[in-house]
This record gives structure tokens, C-alpha cells and sequence, in this order.
């Protein structure tokens, strides 16, 4: 038996979502996710700014994405 390796998924476009839909999306598409706010100019508004890995690129399910929110 041959291992085809991790299904990949991409990573769905949750920019300027709210946290709780951005997760939902995520979780959705088999994701797990957790949240930090951005390096510079954080307002605490709990919306996203960014992913990592980014979006639309491939991430294998299961795998963590991290949301950075403004």
C-alpha cells in the first residue's frame, strides 16, 4: 500500500470576517483554528486581517490556521 499523503484543502477567503463566521468557515472545511491580533495597529475589533497559512493557498485538513484579527 502506497500513502497518498494529507488531503489538501485550501484555505477559504474569511478576510474582514468576524471571528465566530471566520471560524465556522474554517472548522467547516476541516480546519483547526486559533486567533492573535496583528503585530502593528490591533484595534481589538475581532475581525480578520489575515491567515497563515494564506488564503487560497493549500493546507492539509486537520491542520491548524491561524487567524490574526484587527
Amino acid at each position: 500500500t502506497v500513502s497518498k499523503g494529507p488531503v489538501m484543502v485550501e484555505v477559504p477567503n474569511v478576510k474582514s470576517m468576524g471571528v465566530q463566521a471566520a471560524t465556522k468557515v474554517l472548522q467547516d472545511k476541516g480546519f483547526k483554528v486559533t486567533t492573535k491580533p496583528v503585530e502593528e495597529n490591533y484595534l481589538g475589533l475581532g475581525y480578520v486581517s489575515y491567515t497563515n497559512p494564506g488564503i487560497g493557498t493549500a493546507a492539509p485538513q486537520g491542520s491548524t490556521i491561524t487567524l490574526f484579527l484587527v
